[in-house]
C-alpha cells in the first residue's frame, strides 16, 4: 500500500515538472522529452496553460519576452539561457541600442523637480499664506455682504467659472446717545449669502438677513427685522488688461413689521454699475485693486408702517421714505498674509422736498447733512484653502439725524467668513516633472562666428538703445545705451541674416558675410516709423475766411497759414498739441487738441476783430487791464460785459507767449473777513476757468485770493472800495 502511494506521488511530481517548460532545464544538457498532452479539462474549469518547448531544445523567437521574475532577480545566478542577455539582444536588434534609457536615467543626478496640476484640477481658492507678494491668488475674490466684493462694496472682478460660495456677515453696535440723546442702542444683525458663478462673466446670488435692535426710546424696546431677502445677478467682463466693468441688478424684499409672512412685504430694486482696476496688471509688484460703484435704490419700505415713527424706530426697522442714489468705492491691498481694504459708501436720498428733512427735535436738517455715509476699514485672511475670514469696522461720517432716512451709527463692527466650493471639480491631480542631468556625446565643434555692430537713427545718427537683433538659430540680443551689440556665437554658417527692430522705428533686415572664428562688423541705420494724423484748418471772422498763421506745439512744432478759400490740411505726428491762431487785426485764440494716428481732425477758429482801443496791455511782469472784470453782486459769476475784456487777455497771453500767469482776486473791507477771503478766491478761480475754457492751457494758470488784505485805495469812499474790488494778472514766467 505504501509503495502504491509512493509511485503515485512520483508520477504527479514528474508531471508537474514537465508542465513548467520555460523554467525547467535539463541539468545534464540532454534533450528533454516533451510531456504527454493533458486531458480535456472538466466543464467550468479554465484550460491549462499552453505548453512550450524548453529553451535547450528549441531556441526562443527574438520577439518573445523573457520571464519577468528572471529580469527582476538581478542577484540570482544566471542560468545557461540568461534572461538579461536575451533582453539586451532583443532591444539591440529592435532599436540599435543597449539597455533601456530609463534604467540609466534613474541613476543620473536630479537637477530640479517641478510640481504642476493637470488642467481642470487646479485649486480654485488656494491659501495665500506664505505666497510671494505678486502671486495672482492674493487678490481674494470672496463674498462680501451678499455678492463678491469687499464687505459692502460689490466688485466687478469675477472668480473661476463653476464655483459656489457660501458665507455670512455679522454686525454689532452698542452706542449711547444714539440716535438721540439719552438713548442706549444695541444692534446685532447677520446676513447669510450664497452665490454661484455659472459663467466666466456672470454670477447669481441670494442673501437672507435678520437683525435685532434694542433701544429704550422704541416701543417695544426690542424690535426684530426678520426675513429680508436679496436676489441678484451680476455680469462683468475684463475689457482691458486688469480693467473689469459690469452691472449688478439686485431685487430687495423686506418682510412686514413683526412677521415674516408674504402677505405684507415691501420690494426694492437696485441697479449698480461697477468698475474695478487691478494695478498688478500694469505692475505686479504694486498690489492694489480699486473699485467704483454707482447706482440707485428704489424701495417701498415706508409702506410697511402706517404709524408715525421716531428716529430710533426708523433706525431699528431700516425704514427709508425716499429712493436713493448710491455710491461706493473701495481699495484693496492684496498681500500674502492679509488683504487690508478701505471702502466708502454713500446713500443720497432723492426727491426730498426743498432738500430739507425734519430732525428728531423738530428743527430742519439739510439732506446733505443727514444722508448715510460711512468709511469702512477691514482685513481679509485666507490661511486655509477655500476659507476666507474678514473683519473690520464701519465709521459713520454723518452725525445729524433726519426723519425719513435711517440714522448713521458712529461705528459698526462686522465679522464674516466666505467658503468656496467647486461641485464640478474632479479633485486635484499633481504631476511631478523631474529634470535629470544627461551625458551628451561629444560632437565635432562647428565653425563659429559673431556679429558686432552699432544701431543708429537714420536721420539724427544718434545711437539707439534697446533695439532687438534677431538671428535665426541663436537667441536675440539687444543694444546697450551706446547702441552697440554683439550676437551670440553663430555656428557653421557663412551668412547671417539680421533683423533689427525697435518701437517707433521700421524693422531693418541685413545679410552679413561670416568668417569662422572672427567677428563681422556692421552699422545698421533705422528709420523712424512716425504715425501721423491730418488737421483740417480754417480761420473765419463772421463766417468769412481769414488768412491767419496757425502754430502747433507738442509732439513736434510746426506752423502754416490758412487759405482765403477753404480748409488747409496739415499732416503731423499723432499726439497732443497746443494750437494758436494769430491774424493781423484780429484777437488771437488758442486751444489744446489731440489727434490719433491715421485720424483726421477739423480745427476751426472764429476770430473776433481787434477793438480800436485795447483794454489790455502787456507790461512784462504784469498784464494790465484798463477796465475791471465785473461780477454779480456778492458772487463769483462773471457778467457778460467782461467777456470781450477777457478775450483780449487771451490775445495778450498768446501773442507774447506767456508761460505762467497768476490770477489774483481782491475785495474791499465791507462784510465778514472770512467771506471776503472766500469770495476773492472764487472770483480768481472763475476768471482762470474762463481763460481755460477759451483754450489757455490749465498748466499756464494759477489762481489765488487775498480778500481785503491788499487794498490799492482807501476803503473810506465808494470809489476807493470799487478800485479795491479787482482782478489782477501777474506774469510768473515769460
Amino acid at each position: 500500500m505504501h509503495r502504491t502511494f509512493l509511485l503515485i506521488g512520483l508520477l504527479l511530481a514528474s508531471t508537474s515538472l514537465a508542465q513548467t517548460g520555460d523554467e525547467w532545464s535539463n541539468p545534464f544538457g540532454s534533450p528533454a522529452t516533451p510531456p504527454p498532452k493533458p486531458a480535456t479539462p472538466p466543464p467550468g474549469e479554465p484550460p491549462p496553460p499552453k505548453k512550450t518547448t524548453p529553451a535547450a531544445a528549441t531556441p526562443a523567437p527574438a520577439a518573445a519576452p523573457p520571464s519577468s521574475s528572471r529580469l527582476r532577480d538581478d542577484d540570482a545566478p544566471a542560468p545557461r539561457n540568461d534572461a538579461k542577455a536575451r533582453t539586451e539582444e532583443r532591444l539591440k536588434a529592435a532599436t540599435g541600442k543597449g539597455e533601456p534609457d530609463v534604467k540609466d536615467a534613474d541613476k543620473l543626478p536630479i537637477i530640479s523637480k517641478k510640481e504642476t496640476y493637470l488642467p481642470g484640477t487646479e485649486p480654485h481658492s488656494p491659501s495665500t499664506w506664505m505666497t510671494s507678494i505678486d502671486a495672482p491668488g492674493n487678490g481674494r475674490v470672496t463674498l462680501g455682504q451678499v455678492t463678491m466684493g469687499t464687505a459692502f462694496v460689490p466688485s466687478a472682478r469675477m472668480g473661476p467659472k463653476g464655483l459656489v460660495r457660501v458665507g455670512f456677515l455679522g454686525e454689532y453696535l452698542n452706542q449711547i446717545d444714539f440716535p438721540v440723546r439719552n438713548a442706549q442702542n444695541i444692534r446685532s444683525g447677520i446676513t447669510f449669502a450664497a452665490s454661484f458663478q455659472p459663467f466666466t462673466w456672470g454670477e447669481v446670488y441670494v442673501g437672507y438677513a435678520a437683525a435685532a435692535n434694542t433701544n429704550n426710546r422704541t416701543s417695544p424696546n426690542l424690535i426684530q427685522a426678520l426675513g429680508d431677502l436679496t436676489l441678484g445677478i451680476k455680469a462683468s467682463n475684463e475689457w482691458a488688461k486688469g480693467f473689469h466693468a459690469g452691472i449688478d441688478l439686485r431685487l430687495l424684499t423686506f418682510s412686514g413689521v413683526g412677521n415674516q409672512g408674504i402677505d405684507r412685504f415691501a420690494v426694492g430694486f437696485r441697479p449698480t454699475a461697477l468698475a474695478t482696476y487691478d494695478v498688478r496688471a500694469l505692475s505686479p509688484k504694486v498690489p492694489l485693486i480699486a473699485t467704483l460703484a454707482f447706482g440707485f435704490t428704489l424701495d417701498s419700505t415706508a409702506a410697511l408702517v402706517t404709524q408715525r415713527l421716531n428716529a430710533a424706530e426708523e433706525f431699528a426697522l431700516g425704514i427709508n421714505r425716499f429712493n436713493r442714489f448710491n455710491f461706493g468705492a473701495s481699495l484693496e491691498i492684496p498681500l500674502p498674509f492679509v488683504t487690508p481694504f478701505v471702502e466708502y459708501t454713500l446713500a443720497a436720498p432723492l426727491g426730498v422736498p426743498n432738500g430739507l428733512l425734519t430732525g428728531p427735535d423738530g428743527a430742519t436738517v439739510p439732506v446733505g447733512a443727514a444722508m448715510p455715509q460711512a468709511l469702512g476699514l477691514g482685513l481679509k485672511v485666507t490661511a486655509v484653502k477655500d476659507l476666507t475670514l474678514l473683519t473690520g469696522v464701519n465709521l459713520g461720517l454723518t452725525r445729524n439725524v433726519g426723519l425719513g432716512v435711517p440714522a448713521t451709527p458712529p461705528w459698526n463692527f462686522f465679522v464674516g467668513a466666505s467658503f468656496a466650493i467647486d461641485p464640478f471639480q474632479r479633485g486635484e491631480i499633481k504631476t511631478v516633472d523631474t529634470v535629470r542631468e544627461r551625458k551628451v556625446e561629444q560632437k565635432v565643434e562647428l565653425a563659429k562666428a559673431r556679429v558686432e555692430g552699432t544701431v543708429i537713427n537714420a536721420t539724427t545718427k544718434a545711437p539707439i538703445a534697446g533695439a532687438i537683433i534677431a538671428v535665426p538659430g541663436v537667441l536675440p540680443s539687444a543694444t546697450d545705451p551706446q547702441g552697440k551689440f554683439t550676437t551670440l556665437e553663430i555656428k557653421d554658417a557663412k551668412l547671417a541674416k539680421l533683423s533689427v527692430s525697435r518701437d517707433g522705428y521700421k524693422t531693418a533686415e541685413q545679410s552679413i558675410a561670416l568668417e569662422a572664428g572672427k567677428a563681422a562688423k556692421v552699422e545698421i541705420a533705422l528709420e523712424e516709423d512716425i504715425k501721423k494724423g491730418v488737421f483740417e484748418l480754417t480761420a473765419t471772422s463772421k463766417k468769412k475766411p481769414v488768412k491767419a498763421v496757425v502754430a502747433f506745439k507738442g509732439a513736434t512744432e510746426a506752423s502754416t497759414e490758412t487759405m482765403d478759400s477753404g480748409a488747409k490740411e496739415l499732416e503731423l505726428p499723432a499726439g497732443t498739441y497746443t494750437v494758436t491762431a494769430t491774424a493781423e487785426g484780429y484777437l488771437s485764440q488758442t486751444r489744446e487738441v489731440q489727434i490719433p494716428a491715421g485720424g483726421r481732425m477739423p480745427v476751426a477758429f472764429e476770430l473776433n476783430a481787434m477793438p480800436k482801443k485795447m483794454l489790455v496791455i502787456f507790461k512784462g511782469d504784469k498784464i494790465e487791464i484798463l477796465q475791471q472784470v465785473h461780477f454779480a453782486t456778492g458772487k463769483a459769476t462773471i457778467l457778460a460785459d467782461s467777456f470781450d475784456l477777457l478775450q483780449q487777455v487771451v490775445d495778450v497771453v498768446v501773442r507774447n507767449n506767456v508761460k505762467r500767469v497768476s490770477v489774483e482776486g481782491h475785495t474791499d473791507n465791507k462784510g465778514v473777513k472770512v467771506a471776503n477771503q472766500k469770495l476773492s478766491e472764487d472770483r480768481a478761480r472763475a476768471v482762470a476757468d474762463y481763460l481755460i475754457a477759451q483754450g489757455v492751457e490749465a498748466k499756464r494758470l494759477e489762481s489765488v485770493g487775498y480778500g481785503d488784505t491788499k487794498p490799492i485805495a482807501p476803503n473810506l469812499t465808494a470809489r476807493g472800495r470799487e478800485l479795491n474790488r479787482r482782478v489782477e494778472f501777474i506774469v510768473l514766467e515769460k
